[in-house]
């Protein structure tokens, strides 16, 4: 999500200061901020990160919850399914936001990101779409690429949507259909030499799916968790009878556990895992490395048919607003999970701050400073946890 979105919105709220100077006061005192209503916010935006350089743009975000309802009938007679019912009567928050964003690499996105959790959370959707016109860069696929500072950039435009509908079976356990489509043109490289033609979906590429999903999210907070445990697995058939130029399927896993010590410490646990079958073209191969997971690593730096990656993060609370944060992380890609192996896997971790924007939503600023095991570095800020 977006990076000093809400700090600015909050600055902002200031400058309506109301008649009087106590009030005036009031509205800049940090607890008065941090316990502000979050809805609707059009907002200009800064973001950071090793994949983007620096970007700007403007965002429309949206807060909103949508309502408690009435839970369904248990659809089982056992306690337990009843006690898991019950667990659901609480809807937690949503969001969605659109935003136009254009980066000192000469990176121009239009996308729209939402996650909404329905009434009595009956169903959750969550997705993303737009129109990206993109330079990333590039060093091959596998684990044998070109140096660290002799990468090419890889150029092209993309339009995409990938979205997912579950519905509440109990408690908050979910069943679901997972869609994404995605239309790469465009593509090259600026070395000489480019893309192999031999890698499937080298100019470019249609691919078009459609599969099962399951969720299971007992997280306290769908923002910034504390407590509870979330799990999500996906598989997606990509078949020229849905408009697929390339026939693959995909499986992907994401495991996470929250841990609270005590009021001030906190731990927090991911494991994902991405696996194809196929012929998968070259835009939508497994990547290593992001904002968000294996932070350090330029998104794509290792790129191939699977990939695995585990992290574990150390949450310490300063004060009422800063929360300061620990990490580590380790992950591979290979062809064949056959492959992986200890030259295969990578780690990287770093230190991190956390600012209180928003108390009622429990919504943090993040900034990230990460090394990784290649001794590259990378920094971040963005909006919301990593995991």
């Amino acid at each position: 999500m977006t990076g000093f979105t809400m700090l600015l919105w909050l600055a902002g709220s200031t400058a309506g200061w109301a008649q009087t100077k106590s009030s005036f006061w009031r509205k800049l005192n940090p607890d008065s901020l941090t316990n502000r209503p979050l809805r609707f916010v059009p907002l200009p935006v800064l973001q950071s990160g090793p994949e983007i350089g620096v970007k700007g743009g403007l965002t429309l975000d949206y807060f909103y919850n949508a309502g408690t309802g009435q839970p369904d009938k248990p659809r089982f007679r056992n306690r337990y399914w009843q006690r898991l019912d019950s667990a659901a009567r609480h809807t937690r928050d949503s969001y969605a936001f659109v935003h136009v964003l254009y980066s000192t690499r000469r990176q121009l996105a239009i996308e729209g990101v939402w996650n909404t959790y329905g009434a009595a959370e009956r169903y959750v959707l969550r997705g993303r779409g737009g129109y990206i016109d993109y330079a990333e860069d590039y060093w091959g696929v596998g684990n044998q690429t070109l140096p660290e500072r002799d990468y090419a950039v890889l150029t092209y435009q993309r339009w995409y949507v990938q979205h997912r509908i579950w519905r509440r079976l109990g408690g908050r356990v979910f069943a679901g259909i997972s869609q994404h489509y995605s239309y790469t043109r465009h593509l090259r490289t600026t070395d000489q030499a480019g893309v192999s033609e031999t890698i499937p979906g080298s100019r470019g590429s249609v691919v078009s799916g459609l599969g099962p999903t399951l969720l299971v999210d007992y997280r306290d907070n769908p923002f910034s968790p504390t407590r509870g445990w979330y799990a999500e697995w996906a598989t997606q058939v990509y078949t020229r009878k849905l408009g697929s130029q390339y026939e693959y399927a995909e499986h992907l896993f994401d495991l996470r556990r929250y841990v609270p010590l005590n009021a001030r410490h906190r731990l927090g646990f991911q494991a994902i895992a991405h696996f194809t079958s196929g012929t998968v073209p070259l835009r939508e191969l497994p990547r290593l490395g992001g904002p968000n997971m294996m932070r350090g690593f330029v998104q794509g730096r290792y790129r191939d048919r699977q990939l695995w990656s585990v992290q574990a993060e150390y949450r310490y609370t300063l004060n009422r607003f800063v929360v300061a944060a620990a990490f580590v992380a380790a992950g591979g890609v290979a062809p064949t999970l056959g492959e992986f192996s200890a030259e295969t896997t990578r780690s990287a971790g770093g230190l991190g701050l956390r600012l209180l924007l928003n108390r009622k939503k429990n919504v943090y600023l993040r900034t990230d400073v990460a090394l990784n095991s290649n001794r590259t570095t990378g920094l971040y800020i963005r909006m919301l946890d990593a995991f």
